[in-house]
């Protein structure tokens, strides 16, 4: 009997037909064949450059073994369509995208979607610090400049107490802080009100942390995104490459003598054409499955990519 690997992988990777969902758990079960390795072995040959990949496992060549060979075209077709409803399904889509943002990642930090939606942030954080100054201007506009020359005076000497328990950063701003309010203690109360509310409203400035500018960094950024984007984009669509290893195994399978003569060759068969012997190993790969498999995965094949086109 025949190369069974090369039957399944005829029917997994090269004709990838059409498939009916009642059936799909059916040949798999046939072949011995696992849905998670199936689905592996499709996305594999679909972006190696080496497109016959295929590793045959024990219980798969057993099971092989046990198929009547009138069986293999339908079982050839029955793989196809369960390869082209996979490849065709939301959920291959999804998977191909990963795989390919694997290989070709982006940050989508700097998306058009993402700045955009960064400075919508950056407004509304903006706004709302805009209302607390107007909110403290109003509340600092009904105090008594003596009574709250008084008030800070009493609170800057219990800061005096604290700075000791700060960390050295926080002891540090803290200090400059007292010591700038501590010099506008000797003022009129009227002028000592206006000056204090000046330095609240500048340290409010200080610790608010403003949008991002459009600097050097942000541009290289941008630039770096678009230039990664583009890169997976072109990788995104897996259609042209699916057209051309369809359109490889039609023009390959169409190459293949199944009438050609074997012969003898110490422990085993040669081509009894010299020509043969130097075809590529995908040549006597489809030949070993034979005519009758390979013309029906040729078939879907072609009626694949008819369809795609």
């Amino acid at each position: 009997m025949k190369s069974f690997k090369a039957l399944f992988f005829a029917g997994l990777v090269a004709t990838s037909g059409w498939l009916m969902a009642a059936r799909t758990s059916d040949v798999l079960a046939d072949v011995g064949i696992g849905l998670d390795k199936l689905r592996y072995d499709v996305l594999t040959n679909l972006k190696e450059p080496k497109w016959f990949f295929f590793n045959s496992t024990s219980t798969i060549r057993s099971m092989a073994r046990r198929l009547p060979e009138s069986s293999r075209p339908a079982t050839v077709r029955a793989l196809g369509k369960t390869v082209r409803a996979y490849v065709e399904s939301s959920v291959f889509r999804q998977e191909w995208l990963q795989d390919v943002k694997r290989y070709h990642p982006y940050d989508e930090t700097y998306s058009p979607e993402n700045l955009a939606k960064k400075q919508q942030e950056d407004k509304a954080e903006q706004a709302a610090f805009d209302n607390q100054f107007a909110s403290m201007d109003q509340a600092f506009t009904q105090l008594d400049p003596a009574m709250m020359q008084m008030a800070i005076r009493a609170q800057l000497a219990e800061e005096e107490r604290q700075l000791t328990s700060l960390n050295a950063e926080e002891r540090t701003e803290r200090s400059r802080y007292i010591a700038a309010a501590k010099k506008m203690l000797s003022l009129p109360p009227a002028e000592f009100k206006k000056q204090y509310v000046a330095l609240l409203k500048q340290q409010a400035r200080n610790n608010h942390k403003k949008p991002a500018a459009d600097t050097q960094t942000d541009k290289e950024s941008i630039a770096r995104y678009r230039e990664q984007k583009a890169e997976f984009d072109a990788y995104s669509d897996f259609k042209p490459l699916l057209r051309k290893r369809l359109q490889d195994f039609i023009d390959l399978s169409n190459s293949v003598d199944f009438d050609a003569r074997l012969v003898p060759m110490g422990y085993k068969q040669e081509f009894a054409n010299p020509l043969y012997q130097r075809k590529p190993a995908e040549w006597k790969f489809l030949y070993r499955l034979g005519k009758e498999p390979v013309t029906e995965a040729r078939a879907f094949a072609q009626q694949w990519l008819t369809d795609i086109h």
